[in-house]
């Protein structure tokens, strides 16, 4: 079999506030709690994932953060979704850059900083194959 890629870890230093984040804002929910089993990550995958395995997997892991995630992408459905993340964010007080609309592909996209500063961008419009 081909290795196939499962999933990112990014360290944070309180899961809850981080699984909070991740579940607010990009619409992923928790599928494995290794808190329950004396461990110190929390699994979170796409809605629905809980009956099956997720194809790719975000872990947060309690820690100190040391270094940061430049960035990890989330597609949205529009340019108001867009939009409406950026507005939040500004709200927030968490909104790094954007909106912004690069074209190509790239897309229309905004980026926002986690609880622990780690970028999370959102975009609309951007394949993920081509030349």
């Amino acid at each position: 079999m081909a290795p196939r890629w499962t999933h990112v870890t990014i360290t944070v230093s309180d899961l809850d506030r981080s699984v909070a984040f991740y579940r607010d804002f990009c619409g992923l929910t928790l599928v494995r709690d290794r808190r329950k089993e004396g461990g110190a990550t929390a699994w979170m995958g796409p809605r629905g994932s809980k009956v099956e395995d997720p194809v790719f997997v975000l872990v947060l892991m309690q820690g100190e953060v040391r270094d940061r995630v430049d960035h990890l992408g989330f597609q949205v459905g529009s340019r108001e979704e867009v939009d409406a993340k950026a507005e939040e964010g500004r709200a927030r007080g968490i909104l790094e850059m954007g909106p912004k609309d690069s074209g190509g592909s790239v897309g229309y996209w905004v980026i926002l900083r986690d609880p622990d500063g780690h970028g999370v961008e959102f975009t609309h419009g951007q394949p993920l194959v081509g030349l």
